[in-house]
């Protein structure tokens, strides 16, 4: 392997690790424990990348906005959450919206409040 690539692959990795967290990267449950009869469900190394692109993605969207980039991202196998409080209806939706419309979003699941 040419030591480019392998640069390349370290920093993807790096990153991913950072937009995920650590504990999520190693376990891919997001650092939970399963509950009762649960199994973890293990990601692959592409499937954790393309999660943190997703969530990285939906927080520059959420960056020019004062109350949108305080919201909680978070995303396992392309389904999105997003947790936090909002003060109306409309910012929830535009919230929502933006989210699912970047590329590889399967769904997304809301845990916005209204303050």
């Amino acid at each position: 392997m040419n030591k480019s690539l392998l640069i390349l692959i370290l920093s993807v990795l790096s990153v991913t690790s950072l937009l995920t967290g650590c504990a999520g990267a190693l376990l891919g449950n997001g650092g939970e424990r399963p509950r009762n009869n649960e199994t973890r469900e293990q990601r692959s190394i592409e499937q954790i990348t393309a999660d943190g692109m997703i969530t990285s993605s939906i927080r520059t969207r959420y960056s020019n906005d004062v109350v949108l980039k305080k919201l909680n991202i978070s995303t396992y196998r392309g389904v999105v959450t997003l947790h936090g409080v909002v003060p109306t209806k409309n910012v929830m939706g535009r919230a929502i919206r933006l989210a699912q419309s970047v590329n590889g979003v399967k769904s997304v699941r809301s845990g916005i409040r209204l303050r």
